[in-house]
């Protein structure tokens, strides 16, 4: 009879956390070293992890100057983008992820749902703004979060009747939204109403889900771009505005009326006041080649300019009211090389629009022919993202799509509960 071989030692299903050495106790005890460790973590993701390790742990992830200090050594990069567009009605936008994605994001991309049946109105730090049928009582906007798929979508309050504003002098609303307020509502309203030689601007802000007048205030200025951007920062919206509109010539020998940018309006919501930031000396541009963008400790605004296949970026700064030119790129030799890799891309003389810029200038969007290209400003890299179908035309709308910063953090109970669970693999604060 053959003898049974002996079976090996069955090891415990869980062993006991080991506990740290003297080495390691140095390290995790100094708190100039914990930060220099937790800021080399590359993702949002990483952070609230080191969050919940213990409440010490938690403090130094949430602070808002390493915040900040994250954030400029680990620049945000879009999961994604929205593109919407009109052919002879309004379809749904579809989604395009950025490819290829580091293994962290690609499993943030694979738990959400990006698709949407109803027409995107907005997209921002995670949250999208969807306008939708709801039967015979007109449409509704509500906030989806595609990282969250499950959650509820709140219904964004309507404006109360505004009785001053009709189609005739209706110029264009926009929802902005508050860094750092995790309800996903957005913060204010805004609606631009045309007058005689200018704008008035109205400012409603959500509190208690309802839109209370914050404030109204009237420009002189006569013309504002076709496609206005506003951007809030710091208690003030800057918005690129035009004193003429002159006949030009494009790329294609056809004439059209332009709007000649020669200043930023500015919003001052404390006081309720315009004033206006003037452009570099002898800088002009027309509306479609130029975008602002937000710096990310709202310390100025960019200024993005598209001209002759050259990108100029300049920062106004809010301290010193002066423009700084920051960065200078020559496309051309980029344009070239990714032609050569890809034939689908336009030729030469293919007009390339700007469509949408990242916060600090870090990225922007072009529309290249049919083509859609994305520019990493701060690596230099440029490549085509998607293709544009037959289906879209007219007009193309891209809609960059953000993970939230800040990353929401864990309460300081849940990080409490996490420590004392992990107890003897990592000191208890």
């Amino acid at each position: 009879m053959e003898s049974k071989r002996p079976r090996p030692p069955i090891s415990p299903t869980s062993s006991p956390p080991l506990a740290p050495s003297q080495d390691e106790s140095k390290v995790l005890d100094d708190d100039n070293l914990l930060r220099e460790i937790i800021v080399r973590l590359a993702f949002p993701t990483d952070l609230v992890r080191a969050a919940l390790v213990s409440k010490r742990w938690l403090g130094h992830a949430s602070d808002p100057a390493f915040l900040r200090r994250f954030r400029k050594l680990h620049p945000l990069r879009p999961l994604g983008f929205y593109i919407a567009t009109t052919s002879g009605g309004t379809t749904a936008p579809r989604f395009v992820q950025m490819l290829p994605q580091p293994q962290e994001l690609a499993a943030v991309c694979r738990r959400a749902s990006f698709e949407l049946d109803s027409f995107i109105w907005d997209c921002s730090n995670g949250s999208v703004i969807v306008i939708s049928q709801q039967g015979g009582n007109g449409l509704t906007s509500r906030v989806y979060s595609p990282l969250f798929p499950s959650r509820s979508m709140p219904v964004v309050p309507e404006l109360p009747p505004l009785d001053h504003v009709t189609p005739a002098n209706y110029t264009f609303e926009k929802l902005l939204f508050r860094e750092g307020d995790d309800s996903g509502l957005p913060y204010l309203w805004l609606l631009m109403q045309s007058i005689e030689h200018g704008y008035t601007v109205h400012v409603y802000m959500l509190q208690g889900g309802v839109w209370s007048k914050h404030t109204s205030a009237t420009t002189e200025f006569p013309y504002l771009p076709s496609e206005p951007k506003p951007l809030l920062i710091d208690n003030k919206i800057y918005m690129a505005a035009a004193l003429s509109r002159q006949s030009i010539v494009l790329v294609d020998n056809t004439r059209c009326r332009a709007a000649i940018l020669r200043g930023i309006l500015v919003v001052d919501l404390k006081d309720s006041s315009f004033f206006t930031i003037q452009l570099p000396e002898g800088v002009e541009f027309l509306d479609s080649d130029v975008l602002l963008a937000k710096a990310d400790d709202d310390s100025g605004v960019y200024l993005i300019q598209l001209k002759d296949l050259k990108l100029r970026i300049w920062l106004h700064s809010s301290s010193t009211s002066n423009w700084s030119l920051v960065d200078t790129i020559c496309l051309s030799e980029m344009f070239a090389a990714l032609r050569m890799a890809d034939h689908t891309v336009g030729g030469e003389h293919t007009v390339v629009r700007m469509k949408e810029a990242g916060d600090n200038a870090e990225f922007i969007f072009l529309e290249m022919g049919r083509s859609i290209l994305y520019l990493d400003i701060k690596c230099r890299e440029l490549r085509k993202v998607s293709d544009l179908t037959a289906h879209d035309q007219f007009s193309v709308h891209i809609y960059p799509f953000m993970m939230v910063w800040p990353p929401t953090f864990p309460a300081p109970k849940d990080a409490a509960a996490r420590s004392a669970s992990d107890k003897g693999a990592i000191k208890e604060e």
